[in-house]
């Protein structure tokens, strides 16, 4: 409505505007008479529409003038403009590298604008002795706080030891605060003093001590790491040579970053023009990375020795070997790319870039100084005390470890995330990306809680399966002829590689949902999805299905353990683990035998609680069988007395009786109770003694040969018989329980 009546007014007032032109122009027309006849209506009509038009026509031509011109598909416009910004970036460039002679002019103009005129009267010659003088006093005032306390460093350092060693460590990095501080108070009172006012000499003064100071503060924590001249103390596993030529080296390469990041805020404090400022952030960036190549280069083996200390040979994966490697050539990609990003900046103004990568850099090497430390602290928490015990158990240094690893990598990507996100690349504002980041850090913390429970279920399984598992070796059968007892585990223990894999899969479950949830998205379709997508495995894997059913009712009802020798109908051996779906079986031969639960049937398990074994021996028909319960007797008396022995024994060994009377010889009965670990050794044991005594005390075995007498009369002695008759060491094989 607005629009149609402010185009109602327009027209009314272009044609009262026309009709006011019409009147000026023409010429004084003659009054009509009376009789001539007025405008029609069709010729009104026709004019209103003529105003129309041209009114539309008008505001069309407006229209188009509001809106950009459209470029042509196959001009080249584009590559036109972006030929014109790689041209004016080339022309600034070429004008920050010939600007080296407004560069030497702003030095030489450094000490005019240092000099008495525009400093209250001070020379630039005593300025600079004071400056000196200043810095002199500072970098001595620490020397000498640091060489007053060298003899408490070294002996805390020589209590490196268990928890001893953690509280040296504290202590040390405590004693690294007074001299920073003694370098800081002197630094202060010799600005408030000699150095006050707004002059130049002033501002230059505040930042050559503020780069001293700067750099001996970064300095001191690679002091506390490397440890040049305390070894004891060192944090990475060095050699003297290799830290010292590493801590030379991060000093002259600290002082170099400092240096190049301070010669343009000095020509900016000196209020140096743009070109001077822009030239020497030019040739600095360059200097600077040559130099850092250099360092890097000369420093490549020790560091390589140093990046291999801290991820712990032993457990590192082939990328953490091949990082620690070939560092190098990740140096020298980071410093080519600040000397691009410094250039960059230097012709654009911009200096976010250059300050997103000086801050990952120095997020790198403290992830390098914190992984020392966590490396140190592990081997001092796996340290044994004098009487043989652990501070804290292996793994449970390696667990701490791990979560803290894990937490600081958290810490270092949520840093490198706002750097880039929004002060380098500006993709997000402030305010959007901490909402965004709220939500984010959430979930971290939700997958650092995740991660540390799973460590802390890593690390009990693992301790108790290691406290409690059984060996892999059937009963009877040791290294040297079968005399290892047989070691079986725990039911928990047995239990425990399940319940790890279930609390890893519950805890990943937990985990990946809630992370989502914290992030916005809607897990309910995911849930439904999984709960289908579950119900089809079931019904296409009825197979597994059963085998992982019947593998939990057999665990349930504690048919077996791991290290329990059992027959399972199919196949015979010593359990060394299982699956969700299978069993595996070492036979005593060697094979192993992997069976799904499903297929087991009747389980036969000789390993547990007690095993009574039963044997029969042959003697002479003359045998005085009370003599002999005797001596059977005195022989279980004398095993149970046997310290090899006697921890084994249920109930001893004894003779039931006669059990058979053959043609020449009476078949006696023997058995004992004992523990199942090695029920045969207790039986050869057995079976040597009374083979070796009972001759000694008349009593004979059964003789494999009989006397044949002829027709005639005539008896021809040692005649063998035609059956096989077992000699007087023959036993039966062992009678299972209950036979």
């Amino acid at each position: 409505m607005r629009r149609s009546a402010w185009i109602c007014c327009v027209l009314i007032g272009l044609a009262l505007a026309a009709s006011a032109a019409l009147a000026q122009t023409a010429p004084p027309a003659q009054t009509p008479p009376a009789s001539s006849p007025a405008m029609s209506q069709q010729q009104m009509d026709q004019m209103v529409d003529a105003i129309s038009q041209a009114v539309m026509k008008k505001m069309s031509d407006k229209e188009k003038e509001k809106q950009p011109p459209k470029p042509a598909a196959d001009s080249g416009a584009g590559m036109d403009m972006a030929s014109t910004e790689q041209t004016e970036m080339f022309m600034e460039i070429g004008e920050l590298a010939t600007g080296l002679p407004a560069l030497g002019t702003e030095f030489r103009h450094l000490g005019e604008r240092l000099d008495a005129p525009m400093n209250q009267g001070r020379t630039v010659g005593s300025y600079f002795l004071l400056l000196f003088a200043a810095a002199a006093l500072v970098l001595f005032t620490e020397w000498l706080v640091r060489l007053l306390l060298t003899p408490l460093r070294r002996r805390v350092a020589d209590g490196m030891r268990g928890l001893h060693g953690v509280r040296a460590l504290i202590l040390l990095f405590a004693l690294e605060i007074p001299p920073l501080l003694a370098l800081w108070l002197v630094g202060n009172a010799c600005q408030a003093i000699r150095f006050i006012g707004d002059m130049p000499q002033t501002r230059f003064s505040t930042a050559i001590l503020g780069l001293v100071m700067l750099w001996r503060v970064v300095q001191a924590l690679f002091r506390f790491t490397l440890q040049p001249w305390l070894p004891k103390a060192r944090l990475p596993d060095l050699a003297d040579a290799d830290a010292r030529r590493i801590y030379f080296g991060v000093s002259l390469s600290l002082l170099l970053l400092l240096v190049n990041g301070a010669v343009s805020r000095i020509l900016v404090a000196l209020e140096s023009p743009a070109v001077a400022i822009g030239s020497a952030q030019l040739y600095s960036a360059i200097i600077m990375a040559a130099g850092m190549i250099a360092i890097c280069a000369w420093l490549n083996r020790p560091v390589s020795h140093w990046f291999i200390g801290v991820t712990n040979p032993a457990h590192a994966s082939p990328i953490k070997r091949s990082l620690a490697r070939h560092w190098l050539i990740a140096a020298v990609i980071m410093f080519v790319s600040f000397a691009v990003a410094d250039i960059y900046g230097a012709v654009t103004g911009r200096s976010n870039v250059p300050r997103a990568l000086a801050l990952t850099l120095a997020i790198v090497v403290g992830l390098l100084l914190l992984e020392s430390l966590v490396h140190r602290l592990r081997i001092l928490l796996q340290h044994r005390s004098e009487g043989g015990v652990h501070v804290v158990h292996p793994r449970g240094a390696e667990a701490l470890a791990r979560c803290a690893r894990f937490g600081i990598l958290i810490a270092a990507a949520a840093l490198l995330a706002r750097t880039w996100a929004v002060d380098a690349s500006g993709m997000m504002a402030g305010d959007e990306f901490s909402r965004i980041s709220s939500s984010m850090m959430a979930a971290a913390l939700t997958a650092f809680t995740a991660y540390a429970a799973w460590e802390l279920v890593r690390y009990f399984t693992d301790r108790y399966a290691s406290n409690n598992s059984g060996q892999t070796l059937p009963p009877g059968l040791g290294a040297a002829d079968e005399d290892v007892p047989l070691a079986t585990a725990s039911r928990i223990a047995t239990l425990m590689p399940l319940l790890r894999i279930g609390l890893a899969i519950a805890l990943a479950i937990m985990a990946v949902l809630t992370i989502l949830t914290q992030l916005g998205v809607n897990v309910t379709p995911l849930i439904a999805g999984a709960s289908i997508f579950g119900l089809a495995i079931s019904f296409g894997s009825q197979t597994l299905v059963k085998d992982v059913v019947s593998g939990v009712f057999f665990l349930v009802d504690d048919a077996f353990r791991v290290g329990e020798y059992i027959d399972v109908g199919k196949a015979k051996g010593t359990v060394e683990g299982f699956t969700l779906r299978s069993l595996r079986l070492r036979h005593q031969n060697g094979p192993v035998h992997t069976i799904p639960y499903g297929q087991l049937g009747q389980v036969t398990n000789y390993s547990r609680d007690w095993s009574t074994i039963k044997f029969t021996l042959r003697f002479a028909t003359d045998t005085d069988l009370e003599k002999l319960r005797k001596a059977v007797k005195k022989i279980g008396q004398d095993m149970l007395e046997d310290p090899e022995m006697k921890e084994e024994f249920l109930a001893p060994l004894k003779m039931q009786g006669v059990s058979d009377i053959v043609d020449n010889a009476i078949v006696v009965r023997f058995k004992f109770t004992v523990k199942p670990n090695k029920p045969t050794f207790i039986q050869r044991e057995g079976l040597k003694r009374l083979v070796r005594i009972l001759p000694e005390q008349g009593i004979e075995f059964a003789s494999g040969a009989v006397s044949v007498r002829t027709i005639g009369g005539q008896v021809v002695p040692d005649v063998v018989a035609g059956a096989a008759i077992s000699t007087a060491a023959a036993a039966a094989a062992p009678v299972l329980p209950g036979a």
